[in-house]
């Protein structure tokens, strides 16, 4: 189906309309991504120049913006923003056939809605697409460029509305950071070159940047602004950067929430104040989809929710990116209930109809803060930022905070459900799986994040954090470069491929995993060819690998990291002891204790509670 067909050779076609830019085109960058299906695709007649960022073709070279990036995805901005019409412009040199498509979300109905012949003899801006109304389209709208002849060139392009931007919005960028000076230093530097610099940016956006180290330089700008701080952790680094701009609350109308270690483009805060400056309603958060460091294609997750019984779902988790149909996909709108701080924009309002986050320190605070807003979260493809994935590194303090504050979570919000029956089966299930892959120190961790949620809502806060968090910090299971860790390739696949029947798998749960087993039972570990030396994943911990063996490398092959453990009966049986007395007194104690959790929360999201926890002397 055609609807528009402009075959006639047109020169110079300049857009000198006013106009609210409202996407602009990416292209790959060396120092932030390069995966080239991710911004544009081409064939074997297209060069992508990265010094001059140009586009260069000789005749039959094709380029196609149906990617992640450089799509424009018509669905969220018919439904949350005010924009019922596009245009598109391209910087463009040479001879081209340009062809302007529809596609639906699942890829199955493609429309040509526009053909253009263009001759430009200097590379200039041109107008290749220009209040075109989209009212009655769907999934995403994109620009396929053809050369007709050789040194063909395009530059730069973006997609605009006539629609007028709210010229109130202005966000306050919050990056919470402890000891992590390289990364603050590289994205402040990237922000200042690509985004920063572009005068009338000062007017969209200012930051801040809570160091909770105290270890950064004041920056030589000024909308970028260090606030040293108290160590309280992420939770409290966060509710820092927001009391800083509740100071200034006429300044702002948005606060985005951006963890220190993870890589962006800095379009990404373009787009974000573009989308807020046409939306059709108040109560608006937008998130990102976290993607990939190592891979850089693949996206971890797009939004989350919470199950009460199994913890966090991430939503459209491992998709590849660089495949139209997964970009289509990504589109389709699926239930979340919150998005992670690594980018989580929300209006300043609701820190004043709803508080500051609860001082967990660290996990759990983006969950439940998203919990007690209620606001819709939009995350549009695009929208996006690369971090290390969580199965890359492991860390028994992290498994503390996330059973202690995943507790104080359930308590908090789903009070009847959360049974003791089911906060038993929460932290015994993982903490028996921990013992029987010998990983004690994790169960530890387990066990001392049980024990502190029993002791209450006070005790979470009567500790200066940092002590408690040097003290749940002091282990030796943990994911780390070591050059004398021993790793055999050939054991390590081993145990993946590793498997048993029904009768095994009775008889090692029935024996805890070999720890009601005499020494005779188990195999030699004098050389790392025996049996008794297992290597295996680190972020796939199966006790069937460790069964019967005396020593277990969990390893982390992308990372070349890893750690040891080794089976020991008197550990094994010290945890499990306290961790069957701590279900006794989760059984006597539990009921009481949700209430206290309960009202302690307007308590500790105050004000008053975050500028005397923070110790922050009144201005």
């Amino acid at each position: 189906m055609v609807n528009q067909l402009e075959l006639p050779t047109i020169h110079h076609i300049t857009h000198k309309e006013i106009c609210n830019h409202i996407q602009n085109i990416i292209y790959p960058k060396t120092d932030i991504c390069t995966v080239e299906e991710l911004f544009f695709r081409s064939n074997s007649q297209v060069l992508f120049n990265y010094e001059n960022k140009i586009l260069e073709l000789n005749i039959g070279g094709i380029v196609s913006f149906d990617t992640y990036f450089n799509a424009f995805s018509v669905d969220t901005w018919k439904e949350y923003t005010k924009v019922r019409s596009i245009g598109a412009a391209f910087k463009l040199k040479g001879s081209f056939k340009i062809n302007i498509y529809n596609i639906d979300k699942l890829g199955e109905t493609k429309t040509v809605l526009l053909q253009k012949i263009i001759n430009n003899k200097i590379l200039e801006e041109i107008t290749v697409l220009d209040n075109f109304d989209i009212s009655t389209y769907t999934g995403m709208i994109y620009l396929e460029i053809e050369a007709l002849e050789n040194l063909c060139q395009i530059g730069t392009g973006y997609f605009y509305t006539l629609t007028a931007p709210d010229t109130n919005v202005k966000i306050a960028v919050v990056i919470c950071t402890y000891k992590r000076e390289n990364y603050v230093y590289k994205n402040m530097k990237l922000l200042e070159n690509n985004l920063l610099e572009q005068r009338g940016n000062e007017d969209k956006l200012e930051v801040f940047i809570i160091d909770n180290g105290n270890t950064l330089e004041k920056f030589d700008s000024n909308i970028i602004h260090l606030i040293p701080n108290k160590n309280a952790g992420g939770s409290g680094g966060f509710a820092r950067g927001m009391l800083e701009v509740l100071q200034q609350q006429h300044k702002f109308s948005h606060i985005i929430l951006m963890d220190d270690d993870v890589l962006f483009e800095p379009e990404i805060l373009e787009r974000t104040w573009s989308f807020l400056s046409v939306i059709n309603q108040k109560d608006i958060c937008l998130g990102s989809s976290m993607l990939r460091l190592d891979k850089k294609y693949i996206q971890n997750e797009k939004g989350a929710y919470w199950n009460k019984d199994k913890g966090f779902i991430p939503v459209k988790y491992n998709i590849d990116l660089r495949k139209l149909k997964d970009t289509l996909f990504n589109e389709i709108d699926e239930y979340i209930d919150y998005s992670g701080w690594w980018f989580f924009c929300f209006p300043v309002n609701a820190i004043k109809d709803y508080g500051l986050p609860y001082p967990f320190f660290i996990k759990m605070d983006d969950v439940e803060f998203c919990k007690r807003i209620k606001h819709k979260i939009i995350i549009l493809n695009g929208i996006c930022v690369w971090h290390e994935p969580f199965e890359h590194k492991h860390n028994p303090s992290i498994e503390y905070y996330f059973f202690r504050n995943s507790m104080i979570f359930n308590s908090l919000y789903f009070e009847k459900d959360f049974s003791t029956t089911k906060a038993i089966k929460w932290f015994l299930k993982p903490l028996l799986k921990e013992l029987f892959c010998y990983r004690y120190e994790t169960a530890e961790s387990i066990l001392k994040a049980t024990l502190d949620f029993l002791k209450g809502p006070d005790a979470l806060v009567a500790n200066q954090p940092e002590d408690k968090h040097k003290e749940v910090s002091q282990v030796t299971e943990k994911t780390a470069k070591n050059s004398e860790l021993p790793f055999v390739y050939s054991k390590y696949l081993a145990s993946k491929e590793k498997s048993e029947n029904k009768l095994h798998r009775i008889f090692r749960l029935l024996t805890f995993n070999g720890h009601l087993l005499p020494n005779w039972f188990f195999f030699q570990d004098d050389t790392f060819s025996d049996k008794g030396y297992s290597i295996v994943p680190a972020s796939n911990n199966r006790p069937l690998n460790a069964f019967r063996a005396k020593k277990v490398l969990y390893y982390n092959l992308p990372t070349q990291e890893g750690f040891v453990v080794k089976f020991s009966r008197i550990r094994f049986f010290q945890v499990l002891i306290s961790a069957l007395w701590l279900a006794l007194v989760m059984l006597i104690k539990l009921p009481k204790l949700k209430k206290l959790y309960i009202t302690s929360l307007p308590e500790f999201t105050s004000q008053a509670f975050w500028e005397k926890y923070l110790q922050i002397e009144p201005k």
